[in-house]
């Protein structure tokens, strides 16, 4: 019982140091995070931060699967299995648009991997679900019969681009105006991959 109740205030500590360093990277830019602001902020001693974690990358990374988890459950509750990928698209795009306007240094943080100890070639998770999707829809005659590895990125990074440029905008627009850019970003790519009258099935086309 005694080692139990040792366990999770061992737990409380380490998420107490996970909370604060997200807040200040938040706040500050995950760049200027140092053991020593964490420290000072939370009245702690360099030991007890050190029992947890060995240094602040350590923190990052665990911070990052954190909050990834948390962004998975916030897709998964946008989903709706009923509607197409095409509906269910616009509203996962238009939620990663929301934190990347509301909360940038988590959407450089968990969507572009930013501070991620290691970089990696490797294509991101999203790209494969955005193809598992894209194939579905081919298969329905819904989308038009391209490559979806290939469409899955050129989606994926036409997306990332547009919450980019948005960014760089944020003094001279609001949110609202955002969202109508959205709109009109998604209706270009829709009329790129949705199926013509009489194309469903056939030979795949490029890309």
């Amino acid at each position: 019982m005694a080692r139990d109740e040792q366990k999770q205030r061992s737990d409380k500590v380490r998420q107490a140091i996970l909370e604060t360093a997200l807040g200040m990277g938040i706040r500050e830019g995950f760049e200027a995070l140092s053991v020593r602001k964490i420290i000072q902020e939370m009245n702690y001693s360099t030991g007890v931060l050190y029992h947890h974690f060995k240094d602040k990358q350590e923190i990052i990374d665990a911070i990052e699967e954190q909050e990834t988890v948390w962004l998975h459950g916030e897709i998964r509750g946008l989903l709706d299995e009923s509607r197409d990928f095409l509906w269910n698209m616009q509203r996962v795009f238009g939620r990663i648009l929301r934190l990347a306007w509301e909360e940038a240094e988590k959407y450089n943080l968990i969507v572009l991997h930013k501070y991620s100890r290691h970089q990696s070639d490797s294509q991101p998770e999203w790209i494969g679900y955005i193809a598992e999707r894209l194939e579905e829809g081919m298969q329905k005659g819904l989308i038009r019969q391209m490559n979806p590895a290939r469409t899955a990125f050129a989606l994926w990074s036409s997306f990332l681009g547009f919450n980019l440029m948005i960014s760089r905008r944020q003094g001279s627009m609001s949110f609202a105006e955002a969202e109508k850019l959205f709109t009109v970003q998604m209706d270009m790519v829709l009329k790129g991959i949705l199926a013509r009258p009489g194309e469903a099935g056939g030979e795949e086309e490029e890309p």
